[in-house]
């Protein structure tokens, strides 16, 4: 995959993720909207504390309507029957107070369903906000990284982790931030509860809690390295995807679709391989724990059976009804000697009681468990996902040196000593380069492919940082310089032009933000761009297609020319500038070129050698050295390097 294969990306994220350190720095970018997480903590308090009180309300409805009125039989009853709160045919006391019972139960369902909803809407606006937040701080640290990290990072990795990245923490936040303390707060509820009820049966729940949360942290202590896996594939796939867009037309001029296809294939693999992995495994953790909770369940209801009805007096069997501090017991009427209810009945009334209460306490202790370790995917992706968001935000940026100064007017005087460069340690692309450009001068940088001249041109736009030696604006050493005023005062025309889904005035205008209409017009009449500008339907109003793909190729190369024109600058940096432009239109434009040089120091890597005669210094490059300098005429009469590489251009005469 070396021909259409992305570049790397950064880390793999095959180590299990630092929760912690994880969580404090990502909670910087959401340190705006603590007040909101304070308040959407309390309403899930309360949510909890509406929840608990539905229990122990139903514990009440169980004990004093339900259950009796399923144990007690007519023969219990006095005949004739005496009127009384409750029996069996549900007088109208009774009925009332029933309902009233149950409109209370409702009334706390929908106290909690309702503060669960502004808890959510709360955390929605906490989750949105604080993405917002934490895109805009990826977007200005892209601004501020050095062109190193978009040399090795593919752009298609770097918007995953914009976007992609950044919408699953917040969804993860939004979803489960305020049911984590939710949960964490029904789990200590109901064990307390438990405890108060039957301190003995709580005991046997509790020692089944240790098993489910063990086998989970051992599952998940193996599939959460996949989680950072499935980001880093999906930020590779991205990057494949947005090159091989930009670059169809030459992958269907070579055929090389069946290629790509085939290398598009690996890389969905190695993603639905990860992904499978990773989600597969926590989906799997979901009916595991169903299974084990109803096992315990079942288990819990057997032993709490067992252990309350072995024996039939009230204070019989070996978990005692009256050892907890909350007691579920009947209605006072059934101590009523005129009814015949023996002391068995009473007391299978109050067990009964306890048990579907205790049961139904551990129940909901199982429910938020289960709730957290279903969210478990979503939360170990969203930490995956921070992890690689953090990391562009932890990449260093570009910095000046402490005693950096502003240029505020330069003549254009450079001059590189003893430079030394390399991108990778102890691989010099530039070694021991010398040269010196007065104001004003054309330098033209010549060789073959590789030879270092795009390098210089980065070291003279602190685009890279030199390594050794010195390179000076004006006698200042460029390490001296503050990145943005050196670059305020250099303009660049790249072989590969780039405008943006922008109107062309707007293009034209980057050159200079603060220029007018009228001077970004003559920009463009002087780069002999205007006419071809007024031919289209909305003229300078006309909105560009995708790096102008509604524009030919030199119509593109003219903006670029004209947007340098605009600017103003002293230092001009043509790079093979004139490269894609028919000779024709280069014979037309070169009037303007020599406009645009004119009073300005310009560098000029060129190609088409016919087209440097005219510089005042050619500076031959070849293997990271400079091999020779002078003008034209001089350097063919030396009969060397660049002598053959100009003679080699021609044939009988005429340029090819």
């Amino acid at each position: 995959m070396a021909s259409f294969g992305p570049r790397g990306v950064g880390k793999l994220t095959n180590k299990p993720t630092n929760l912690k350190k994880t969580i404090r720095e990502l909670t910087f970018y959401y340190r705006n909207y603590k007040k909101l997480f304070i308040v959407a903590v309390i309403l899930s308090l309360i949510g909890g504390v509406a929840a608990t009180s539905a229990i122990l309300l139903n514990g009440f409805i169980y004990s004093k309507y339900i259950i009796p009125s399923a144990v007690i039989t007519e023969s219990h009853l006095p005949n004739p029957p005496i009127p009384l709160p409750v029996t069996l045919d549900w007088n109208i006391f009774g009925l009332v107070s029933f309902i009233w019972l149950c409109v209370g139960l409702l009334s706390v369902y929908l106290v909690s369903n309702g503060f669960n909803w502004i808890e959510s809407y709360l955390l929605l606006k906490l989750s949105e906000g604080g993405s917002y937040s934490l895109r805009d701080a990826v977007f200005n640290k892209l601004n501020s990284l050095p062109i190193s990290y978009f040399d090795r990072t593919p752009s298609g990795d770097i918007m995953s982790r914009t976007i992609n990245d950044v919408d699953n923490i917040g969804q993860a936040l939004s979803q489960y931030l305020g049911n984590i303390f939710y949960w964490i707060f029904m789990i200590v509820t109901m064990l307390i509860l438990m405890f108060f009820i039957n301190p003995v049966l709580s005991l046997f729940a509790i020692v089944l809690i240790p098993l489910f949360l063990v086998l989970n942290i051992l599952i998940m202590k193996k599939v959460q390295p996949f989680f950072g896996k499935q980001q880093n594939s999906l930020g590779v796939l991205n990057g494949f995807i947005e090159e091989n867009i930009s670059g169809l037309k030459i992958i269907s001029l070579f055929q090389m679709k069946e290629k790509t296809e085939i290398d598009f294939a690996k890389l969905n693999k190695d993603l639905t391989k990860n992904s499978v992995v990773a989600q597969a495994t926590t989906n799997m953790l979901m009916p595991i724990n169903i299974f084990m909770n109803n096992m315990s369940f079942v288990i819990l209801a057997a032993i709490g059976a067992f252990g309350m009805f072995k024996g039939g007096a009230q204070n019989s069997g070996w978990i005692n009804v009256n050892w907890g501090l909350i007691h579920f017991d009947p209605p006072s009427w059934i101590y009523n000697p005129q009814y015949q209810i023996p002391p068995e009945t009473i007391s299978a009334i109050q067990k009964t009681s306890l048990l579907i209460i205790f049961t139904l306490c551990a129940r909901n202790l199982n429910n938020p468990i289960n709730q957290m370790i279903a969210a478990l995917g979503s939360i170990f992706l969203a930490l995956a996902s921070a992890e690689r968001v953090l990391e562009v935000l932890k990449e260093p940026i570009e910095k000046d040196n402490d005693d950096a100064q502003d240029l505020k007017e330069i003549y254009g005087l450079v001059e590189a000593e003893h430079l030394d460069f390399s991108y990778v340690p102890n691989k010099p692309v530039l070694k021991d380069i010398n040269f010196y450009v007065k104001p004003q001068q054309i330098v033209a940088l010549v060789g073959p492919t590789g030879a270092g001249k795009t390098t210089i041109v980065n070291l003279i736009t602190k685009f890279y940082d030199i390594t050794k030696g010195d390179l000076k604006i004006d006698g200042i050493s460029i390490k001296k310089i503050k990145r943005e005023s050196l670059r305020k005062n250099i303009t660049m025309v790249l072989q590969d032009t780039y405008l943006f889904s922008t109107t062309i005035l707007e293009n034209i205008h980057y050159g200079r933000l603060s220029a007018t209409k009228k001077e970004i017009i003559q920009a463009a009449k002087t780069a002999r761009a205007h006419n071809f500008i007024m031919q289209l339907p909305k003229g300078y109003d006309t909105v560009l297609e995708d790096n102008g793909s509604n524009l030919s190729q030199g119509q593109r190369q003219l903006l670029a020319i004209a947007r340098a024109f605009l600017s103003n600058s002293k230092i001009v940096i043509l790079d093979e500038a004139t490269s894609s432009i028919d000779t024709k239109t280069e014979m037309e434009i070169q009037k303007a070129m020599d406009e645009l040089v004119k009073n300005r120091t310009s560098f000029v890597i060129a190609h088409r050698l016919s087209t440097i005669k005219n510089a005042d210094n050619i500076l031959v490059i070849n293997h990271g050295e400079i091999i020779e300098q002078g003008k034209h005429d001089e350097l063919i009469k030396r009969k060397g390097f660049y002598a053959k590489l100009y003679n080699s251009q021609f044939k009988k005469g005429i340029e090819i």
